[in-house]
């Protein structure tokens, strides 16, 4: 039987070490934890099947005791205004670039935390999403078998909500965030599913007619990638665009609440 006491102890003994982190590194950002079942669970079945080659023989003490923790590392306010940012009402790409320089960066530093999380606490690193594969698949499905959703395993977590432009909301944050995560073999203090919180808010489908019209489109995130693909013609790396971010972070109706470092 597990021991309440343990769990919630190792559970803030990870919290502490991530804030540690955090504070050397000069960032800001959050952590969570939900049960790896919970995750399995709504999974696609093709990121099942990656998840399942993953943890190999350790699938089944998984399912039935461990946990996934998620780790979410902020963007710093100043970057949001390179997201299509203009000169003589044209896209100045180069500025736009900045944001996605600043998107590698972040999945760096995730992928070097995360990794350290899971040496320190006995556990497996999941990388953040890897981006440059916009021009390599020739539809978006092509690219779910190539990760494990960082967003299920956050709203799971209640680090945050999804939003309509099915990126994951942080309270304090918005979706100017990113994520990685780590499986353990061992129950913590996990947290409750978030539900969305954005009501009659529409500021992402006003920056975006992909997310606007995405119940009447074949499939929007197929126009997403295509999208992608052209910013990267006019130079944007990284397969980002960042709108719907920038958007709900300086429009939304929670623009008073969020609050990026800067």
């Amino acid at each position: 039987m597990t021991d309440p006491s343990a769990t919630m102890n190792r559970t803030k003994e990870i919290k502490a070490f991530f804030n540690q982190l955090l504070v050397s590194q000069g960032e800001e950002g959050d952590i969570g934890f939900t049960s790896f079942r919970s995750v399995f669970n709504e999974l696609m079945p093709i990121q099942q099947q990656r998840l399942q080659t993953t943890v190999g023989s350790q699938l089944d003490i998984l399912l039935n005791e461990g946990s996934m923790i998620s780790i979410g590392i902020a963007y710093r306010d100043p970057i949001m205004e390179c997201i299509d940012s203009k000169i003589n009402k044209q896209p100045d790409y180069e500025l736009w670039n900045k944001y996605a320089q600043e998107y590698d960066r972040l999945n760096q530093l995730l992928n070097q935390t995360s990794k350290d999380i899971a040496e320190e606490f006995n556990g497996i690193p999941l990388a953040a999403t890897i981006g440059g594969m916009a021009s390599k698949v020739s539809h978006v499905k092509d690219y779910f078998g190539m990760v494990i959703s960082h967003r299920v395993v956050a709203e799971n977590s209640g680090v945050g909500w999804r939003g309509k432009n099915q990126l994951m909301i942080h309270e304090k944050y918005s979706c100017a965030i990113r994520f990685a995560s780590i499986i353990v073999p061992y129950p913590l203090k996990w947290g409750e599913k978030s539900e969305s919180k954005c009501g009659n808010c529409r500021a992402c489908e006003e920056v975006c007619s992909f997310i606007k019209n995405r119940d009447i489109l074949p499939d929007y995130r197929e126009n997403c990638r295509k999208y992608i693909g052209f910013l990267g013609s006019k130079g944007i790396e990284k397969d980002v665009c960042g709108k719907c971010i920038k958007a709900c972070y300086k429009s939304s109706t929670f623009r008073e609440v969020f609050s990026l470092p800067k």
